[in-house]
Formats: structure tokens, C-alpha cells, sequence
């Protein structure tokens, strides 16, 4: 039927001598939307713009627009519009009829210029000249643990520099994470303990795998604990979450393959994801894939192997730890975990099974902190709105730890809560199950004295 009704619609276009959709966007996605707007009260630049340009539906239109020919990708007023969006993907959630927005955007981004030179320096530094290099990659990371150990966040913040600097805000107030410079690679095999389960690979991810090794090897941990052999593919790849939120698809394509080939042939079960920007992008390989000849056929079958960390756990039967954990502790839904993959109560449940663990629930949990990938870099000012209704929420809910699972969301609330002055540490929800488990390593304070 959807066929008939593009053929019918193109055939109008023609008859009206309206320019033919551009090439790259999918014009049966766009015209889901029936601007309906249910969408507007969950949409955060909304909330904080007042402009229906940037509500989904607005934008939507907008898109629609630009695809027929109507409006300019380079018109800087589309420019605005489609990169003020965070893509959270709070209004999928919302939609009755089931518009994949998150993929149209990301789709119109393709085609449209970078807003600023702020916007092109991240896309060239970061996303096409970082993350796709492990060797920089790696040597960033080392430098970046090196400032933890000779105390250089601390003397940012006691003189203010990092208020001049670029992105002093996160070197001065890191997360809780690995500070050593050196540090010893996941191996690529962790052995399932007592009764072998299922065999799981683990994305260790770039930026996860740099500033938060002992997530991933907790993550590993709970994984082998439950009866899984833990492969680690010695390519470690960046799955290109960031590049293909941003509008880069030719990195995003190119990150995309290498990932599948780093998983292919391991006889997995599943490929287990702890960070849900990755996850949510690996859900979608098949449209990252789809104008790669050689990869799309096996694109949608390695997606349905994707799992988030969480997810695979309890879907595989959790075996709750033993050691107790005695907190308040509040759940922080990454956006690409509880929009993008619609996983909500999974993670709840692997709290709720860690002995001593209060759960609390914080107000609008599920809204964007404003990380957004690297939206907290090319829009600062409206990331900054957004992180300020998350730490009001999180220190009204009266939790002494928080829980996430992705890592922008972790750097980002930290970040928050810090320069806030509420010592109130964010971690991952694979840190607290590690900890239970039996890993020591790099507790807050508040949670060795909790475990005491």
C-alpha cells in the first residue's frame, strides 16, 4: 500500500511541476508525521525555545519542505531548526503514529551544512579526526587520565580557569572514572563462571573505553557471573554513534562496517552494549548500511543481536549479587536507551536486585540532560537549560548516588552536579551490579562507606 501511495504522490508532484524529492531522505518516513502535535510537550527545545520551528512536527514540516526543493539545506533558518534539535527522540515515544524521527534527522543532517564554526571544529577534530583513529584515540585517553593524576582538574577549579578555557567544564569536573595513565586492555576472552550460558561479545567502545575501562571490565564481570563467555574483539572500533547523530554518514557508514566485520564470525549469542548511544545506533545498522552493497543484506540480522548490558540480564535471568549496596539511589534514562531502544524497566530491575539498594524515582527521568552526543559542544547554551531542570530533579529526589547508563550522560550530570556543589556521585548501573559482584575498584567514598 505505502508503495502504491509514494507512487501516486510522486506522480502529483510531477503534474504540480514540484521539484523531485532529494535524493537520500526517505519521503515515506517524512510524510509518517501527520503534525498531529502530541509531540510538542515532550520535545525539550520546545520547552525552551517557544517556537514551533523547533518542535518535532515544525521541524518535520521543515524537512519536508527542504526534500521537495521548497526550502534551502543551507538556508541558515533550516540550519537553525534542524541542529537545535537534541535528537533525543522523546517524541518517537509520544508519536501515535510511529514516526521514526530520530532517522529522519539524521538523514536531513546529512544533507545539511554545519551551522557554525563551532559545529565544523567538532565534526573535524572530533568525529572524522579522533574517533575514528585508535591510535589518537588511545593517546588522547592517556593524556586525559595523566591531568587526573597530577590533580589538574582541582587546580582549574580553585583558580577558575575552566571557565576560559575550551571545554574546561569537563576537565575540571571529571566523572568518577579510571585515572591512571596505564592501564591493562580487557582480554579478549572472560570465561563464563559456574554453568556456561550463552557466548556475548562486548563493545568496549572509543570514549568508553577511555575514560571508563572499569565500566566496561565490570560490565564483563556481571556478564561472566551469569554464565557467559565475554569475547572482546581485538579491533577495538568506534561503532559511530556520535558521527551518525551528527549528520556525518560517510564516517558513520564507514564505523558501521567496521564493527560488524570486529563481531562477525565469533559465534555470538549476542553483542552486549553498555553505552546507549552505541547500542541505539547498532539497533540501526540497517539504515547506517543501506548503500553499502557488500554489508546491508547482513546489517538487520546483526542488529537483532544488539542487546543493551541491562537488557541481555534480565531477559537471560539475573543472578542477584550478594553483597550489599546500602543507598538512595535514583535511575538518569539515557535518551537513546529509554526513546531509542525502548528499554525502560531493565535497568530499574537490575537495581532493584542489588541487595541494600533503595530506588527512588526522580522527576521527569526520562527528559534529555543535554549531552545529546556532541550537542553539548555545538549548542551549549540550550545543553546548559537542559542540565539545569535534570540536577533541580535529582537533588529534589533526595538520592545519594545516581545511575545511568551511557557515558555522555555520566560526564554530563556529573559535570552538573559538581559545579552545583552536590557531591553526589554518577555512575553506571554496570558499576553498582560490579560492585555487588565483587569488583573494589574505584568506588566513590559514598559507596565504600555504603558497602562497609
Amino acid at each position: 500500500m505505502r508503495d502504491v501511495a509514494s507512487l501516486d504522490f510522486k506522480a502529483q508532484l510531477q503534474r504540480d511541476g514540484v521539484p523531485s524529492p532529494a535524493a537520500g531522505i526517505d519521503m515515506d518516513l517524512v510524510r509518517d508525521c501527520i503534525h498531529c502535535g502530541l509531540c510538542l510537550p515532550k520535545c525539550p527545545t520546545f520547552r525552551s525555545l517557544h517556537h514551533e520551528g523547533d518542535s518535532p512536527r515544525g521541524r518535520m514540516w521543515q524537512i519536508k519542505e527542504a526534500t521537495l526543493g521548497l526550502v534551502a539545506f543551507d538556508d541558515p533558518r533550516f540550519q537553525a531548526h534542524v541542529y537545535q534539535c537534541l535528537n533525543c527522540r522523546a517524541c518517537e515515544t509520544a508519536c501515535p503514529s510511529g514516526v521514526q524521527f530520530g532517522t529522519v534527522m539524521e538523514m536531513a543532517r546529512a544533507k545539511t551544512p554545519p551551522q557554525n564554526r563551532r559545529d565544523r571544529m567538532v565534526r573535524t577534530v572530533l568525529l572524522n579526526g579522533l574517533l575514528p583513529h585508535p591510535g589518537r584515540l588511545r593517546l588522547v585517553g592517556w593524556l586525559y587520565r595523566a591531568t587526573r593524576t597530577v590533580r589538574l582538574p582541582a587546580l582549574l577549579r580553585r583558580s577558575g580557569a575552566w571557565k576560559i578555557l575550551p571545554l574546561g567544564k569537563f576537565a575540571a569536573f571529571p566523572p568518577v572514572g579510571d585515572a591512571r595513565p596505564r592501564r591493562a586492555a580487557l582480554p579478549g576472552l572472560t570465561p563464563a563462571q559456574a554453568t556456561r550460558r550463552a557466548r556475548v561479545g562486548l563493545l568496549t567502545g572509543c570514549i568508553q573505553d577511555e575514560m571508563f575501562r572499569g565500566t566496561n571490565r565490570r560490565t564483563a564481570l556481571a556478564l561472566a557471573r551469569n554464565g557467559c563467555d565475554v569475547i572482546v574483539p581485538a579491533a577495538r572500533v568506534c561503532c559511530g554513534a556520535l558521527a551518525s547523530h551528527a549528520g556525518e554518514a560517510k564516517t558513520a557508514e564507514h564505523l558501521a562496517g567496521l564493527t560488524m566485520d570486529a563481531f562477525a564470525e565469533q559465534g555470538l549469542d549476542a553483542v552486549v552494549v553498555n553505552a546507549a548511544g552505541c547500542g541505539s545506533n547498532m539497533k540501526e545498522y540497517e539504515v547506517q548500511l543501506r548503500n553499502d552493497a557488500g554489508r546491508r543484506e547482513a546489517a538487520p540480522g546483526f542488529s537483532r543481536t544488539v542487546k543493551d548490558a541491562s537488557e541481555f540480564l534480565i531477559s537471560l535471568g539475573l543472578r542477584p549479587p550478594a553483597r550489599p549496596i546500602r543507598l538512595k539511589v535514583a535511575y538518569q534514562d539515557p535518551c537513546h536507551l529509554v526513546h531509542g531502544q525502548k528499554v525502560y524497566q531493565q535497568p530499574r530491575q537490575v537495581l532493584a536486585m542489588i541487595p541494600g539498594i533503595e530506588l527512588v524515582e526522580m522527576k521527569e527521568s526520562d527528559w534529555c540532560c543535554g549531552s545529546a552526543g556532541v550537542y553539548n559542544l555545538t549548542q551549549p547554551e540550550i545543553s546548559e537549560e537542559a542540565l539545569g531542570w535534570k540536577v533541580r530533579n535529582i537533588i529534589d529526589s533526595g538520592a545519594q548516588v545516581i545511575a545511568s547508563a551511557n557515558p555522555g550522560c555520566i560526564l554530563q550530570v556529573g559535570m552538573g552536579l559538581q559545579r552545583a556543589g552536590h557531591d553526589i556521585p554518577v555512575v553506571h548501573v554496570m558499576d553498582l551490579l560490579g560492585w555487588a559482584y565483587g569488583d573494589d575498584e574505584q568506588r566513590p567514598p559514598i559507596v565504600r562507606r555504603a558497602m562497609a
